[in-house]
């Protein structure tokens, strides 16, 4: 596992980083008739980029500074994955290269963010809520 030196709990954060990927995942893949009514109000690329730019963040703040073009670079293909996905499916969802754009941008916001300096949240959580 490879993760920033100073975490205490790199497997936690480590299960965090993959629980949010699954739950982005499912998000995407299910019917739309199965998905929550109130997730409806939101526009539907403002959902993108808020997920992609969630992922980007927490990753940011699990890896280490040079690793942020492979968050950057897996993330992006990711979104791109999943709108092949939703076109081969069938289940109603439209894959749509607009959402793409969006990913990208909140991988980008996300991993901006955290390179000028919220990048090592994490470990402030740590030091902060979690006594050695």
């Amino acid at each position: 596992m490879i993760s920033r030196p100073e975490l205490r709990w790199p497997a936690f954060w480590w299960a965090c980083d993959w629980a949010i990927v699954m739950a982005v995942v499912l998000g995407s893949l299910i019917p739309p008739k199965d998905l929550p009514k109130p997730i409806e109000f939101f526009n539907d690329k403002f959902l993108h980029c808020s997920a992609y730019f969630l992922m980007a963040f927490w990753f940011a703040g699990s890896l280490e500074r040079k690793r942020y073009v492979w968050v950057a670079i897996g993330l992006c293909t990711l979104g791109a994955l999943i709108e092949v996905a939703q076109y081969l499916m069938g289940f109603g969802r439209d894959a749509d290269w607009r959402d793409f754009v969006a990913d990208a941008i909140g991988v980008a916001f996300g991993l901006s963010l955290a390179w000028f300096g919220l990048g090592n949240w994490m470990s402030w959580v740590e030091r902060r809520f979690i006594r050695a």
